[in-house]
């Protein structure tokens, strides 16, 4: 195993799992009015959600044959979906409120239930996924998916201190995951351009 694109896509995981959202915030919800083991289990949820999206887009990369004009074509709109997520990440990075809003009586089925929902989610897989799949193998993804462990194991934690007047520390992390999805983005523009031959 490479472990140079394993810390790459551990980075990944971290870099997505991390911005604000309907699944961060159901965490958030869980872990401070709940437990911490809510909270865990509405990220395992979602997480779930990705290991079902991941077995699609693999199924899709075998049966689909892609040459270095749609595996270019498919970094460029990873590229934009990365930009975007970043953009969404920094203006909501603005009014992060972790007071909790509501509790879920089942947090593990709402997790998938809102991770299987979630366009954002699919239209990931179908472009950045299956990109990096197509690209790279499935290394990344092994690494990708421990990212994620790591937060939704670590995430509740921080939040049961950090909720208790240290909106900062979240805050930190989500400063630090835009800077990782403008780099991932900068990469997949690079290759983009490279597959698509627009650079030597």
């Amino acid at each position: 195993m490479d472990a140079g694109v394993f810390l790459a896509g551990i980075a990944l995981g971290l870099s997505l799992a991390a911005p604000p959202g309907p699944i961060n915030a159901l965490m958030a919800a869980q872990a401070i009015s709940s437990s911490r083991l809510s909270g865990f289990l509405v990220g395992l949820g979602a997480m779930t959600s990705d290991a079902t999206f991941l077995a699609i887009t693999y199924t899709l990369s075998g049966l689909l044959v892609l040459n270095e004009t749609a595996r270019g074509a498919l970094s460029m709109v990873s590229f934009c979906l990365m930009i975007l997520l970043a953009y969404l990440t920094w203006r909501a990075s603005k009014r992060i409120d972790l007071t909790p809003k509501r509790s879920v009586h089942i947090p593990y089925l709402t997790g998938l239930t809102v991770g299987l929902t979630n366009p954002f989610q699919l239209s990931w897989w179908m472009s950045a996924g299956l990109s990096l799949i197509s690209s790279i193998g499935l290394v990344i993804i092994i690494g990708f998916f421990t990212g994620i462990l790591i937060w939704i194991t670590s995430f509740p934690s921080v939040l049961s201190w950090a909720g208790r007047g240290r909106p900062w520390v979240y805050k930190g992390v989500v400063y630090f995951s835009i800077g990782l999805l403008v780099a991932f983005a900068a990469w997949f523009l690079y290759n983009g351009v490279a597959l698509l031959g627009l650079i030597n």
